[in-house]
């Protein structure tokens, strides 16, 4: 009797922990969240590179390069191809795995310590690379969005007939190297072996390189060992002349354009095998504060990819990298939030330059600060911002008052000084947008709106909501708008002023929840408010009137936009055109790189003809969208 009183009173403490206390701080489970969320990203990137070693052995390439990566925690493995990939040293063997027969690769599946080939719909076992199947095509195998194993988006089962959780932490145990070839150590400790070049290479000296329209400059390269050279691709209207024998390019802009663009040289050794080398190459952006122009700012992909920013000109043209495009450099890793203040746009990044992995990454650090203008880089600051955890958003009232928030809550940061402060009372802030308004900061946590007025560093008041926040923005008026998700869920007008209720209205339609986006519920112009709750359902609140509508359901957008299945990060209207404009995927692991903004224009429009725009493929985990006039 006593076990079942015990157990009893911890079903209901677990019930008043997470169902009646509103304001529980959540920061530790989401923390945790977070973690096994990169767990599952790792293992994709691991599943990507073994994959990648499978299919550069069957073709006969060779490696170029070995790089120990930090804290020797793996290694880069360059090819002649020009591709690369990260080995990480693991210890826990996913239950996935591979195995060779007859000189084949297959996948292979372990259950009660048992291991078994992986078997198609017609019995027959799966390579890890090359034809297969009735369509002449290999079974893709993935990691779903819950993190399970598929087989073409259907769930792996085990010889329990239980679908298999994608745990572990590498396919690779490390790998052997010798003067003529490495040796990779697969997790059950069978090997793959692939020669090296035995010292021929081919590879530029800069990775980028930005050009004034019309500028000519030399690029220089290096290589050994190649008989020919020649360049394979090159921009539009730029004009590109080889000097072998000096070892450069002489590479002349042209007279206008935008957008990273590659220059690949290839070369070819005595015994017919090609080396590709890759340069990016611009022409440096002016005119970004454009008041009817847009950004969608990337993460990137964490063990892969640094963050990067796509901008969509006021006559609907768009431009990939921007960023990198004005300065030859990259954006943070995991980059998250931006904030335009005057002249100066702050750009802020989960992991500046070093990622969780603990792997290193070209580019310009944790909080970089350019010219709204040009985009060109004013400052940057990643050591200074070591003690934060994870920051995710910021907020600018000026020079010595920049906000950001982590895991730890709200720091200022003074930028003329480098002093980092974290703000009391601050534990818990949403990892979502803050607001600056009236020359004061507002962010929430849980039920809580907090406002930090300029010139102080504690939290000058907090007003509770009444249900939890699902996200805050300015309005055009000076006010603040609140999104709640208690029963019914509200939309809030607050005064920026003396913080009272200007007027609060019941959303009787659809949702406003954030879930675990790191952008509002809602987004505004004017007193038209639209939200969907994180799903393929787009609605409208307009605010003076009460009115909710559904503008477009899930089906009809799939109609539209065949490829978006799933949303990534809250939805935004443009404060001037009134267009709605939606980032989706695919789905996850890489289809991921399937993805769609998709713009909307509802002004009397039926769902069927509202489709404004759309730019397809163009996002790399997009954490949100951005229009400059919003930060006038």
């Amino acid at each position: 009797m006593k076990k079942a009183v015990i157990y009893l009173w911890v079903l209901c403490s677990l019930s008043v922990l997470f169902s009646c206390v509103d304001d529980y701080d959540d920061s530790f489970l989401r923390t945790e969240i977070d973690k096994i969320k990169e767990e599952i990203n790792t293992l994709k990137t691991q599943l990507s590179s073994l994959e990648t070693v499978v299919d550069l052995l069957n073709k006969g390439k060779v490696i170029t390069s070995v790089e120990e990566i930090s804290d020797n925690d793996g290694h880069k493995i360059t090819f002649n191809d020009g591709s690369s990939i990260v080995i990480l040293n693991g210890e826990n063997a996913p239950v996935i795995g591979i195995q060779e027969s007859d000189g084949v690769y297959y996948w292979t599946i372990t259950t009660n310590g048992i291991t078994d080939f992986l078997l198609d719909q017609q019995v027959n076992r799966i390579p890890v690379t090359g034809n297969n199947g009735q369509d002449g095509v290999t079974p893709q195998l993935a990691i779903d969005a819950d993190g399970y194993w598929t087989i073409n988006g259907v769930r792996l089962t085990d010889a329990n007939n239980k679908e298999v959780k994608a745990e572990g932490d590498s396919f690779f145990q490390g790998i052997e190297e010798s003067d003529e070839s490495v040796t990779f150590i697969l997790a059950d400790g069978n090997t793959i072996e692939i020669a090296k070049s035995m010292g021929t290479y081919l590879k530029f000296k800069d990775v980028s390189a930005v050009f004034n329209a019309g500028q000519t400059k030399r690029l220089t390269f290096g290589y050994a060992n190649l008989h020919s050279l020649a360049i394979i691709s090159q921009p539009d209207g730029w004009t590109i002349n080889i000097h072998a024998p000096q070892k450069y390019l002489n590479v002349t802009a042209a007279s206008e354009g935008y957008g990273s663009k590659d220059i690949k040289l290839q070369g070819i050794d005595q015994n017919g095998l090609t080396y590709l080398a890759t340069i990016k190459v611009s022409i440096a952006g002016t005119g970004y504060t454009s008041a009817e122009g847009v950004f969608v700012l990337n993460e990137g992909n964490m063990t892969t990819e640094n963050g990067s920013l796509v901008y969509i000109a006021p006559n609907g043209e768009i431009f990939n990298r921007v960023y990198n495009n004005a300065n030859g450099a990259a954006l943070g890793n995991v980059s998250q939030d931006l904030f335009i203040d005057g002249y100066k746009m702050y750009i802020i990044s989960q992991n500046g330059k070093t990622n969780p992995m603990g792997l290193g990454f070209e580019n310009d650090g944790m909080l970089i600060v350019t010219n709204s203008e040009t985009l060109q880089k004013i400052a940057s600051y990643t050591d200074e911002l070591t003690s934060l955890s994870w920051p995710s958003h910021v907020a600018v009232l000026d020079e010595d008052h920049i906000f950001l928030r982590d895991n730890n809550g709200v720091h200022r940061f003074n930028s003329n000084t480098t002093e980092l402060t974290l703000i009391a009372n601050t534990r818990g802030a949403a990892k979502n947008r803050m607001a600056v308004v009236n020359d004061k900061l507002f962010f929430y946590a849980g039920r809580n709106l907090s406002v930090i007025e300029k010139n102080s560093d504690v939290v000058s008041a907090t007003i509770d909501m009444g249900a939890n926040i699902s996200g805050i923005e300015k309005s055009r008026d000076g006010n603040l708008w609140v999104a709640t998700t208690g029963t019914p869920q509200k939309i809030s007008k607050i005064n920026s002023s003396d913080y009272s209720v200007v007027k609060t209205n019941d959303i009787t339609l659809g949702s406003v929840a954030s879930g675990m986006f790191a952008t509002p519920g809602i987004t505004t112009k004017g007193d038209t408010i639209y939200y969907g709750g994180g799903s393929l359902n787009i609605y409208r609140h307009i605010f003076t009137t009460g009115e909710c509508k559904e503008m477009i359901n899930k089906t009809e957008l799939q109609t539209l936009v065949p490829d978006a299945r799933m949303v990534y990060n809250s939805m935004a209207v443009h404060p001037v055109t009134g267009r709605v404009y939606l980032n989706t995927i695919k789905g996850y692991g890489w289809d991921f790189t399937v993805n769609n903004i998709s713009v909307f224009d509802f002004d009397d429009a039926v769902a069927a003809s509202a489709l404004h725009a759309n730019y397809r493929n163009y996002t790399s985990f997009p954490t949100g969208i951005f229009f400059p006039y919003n930060f006038r």
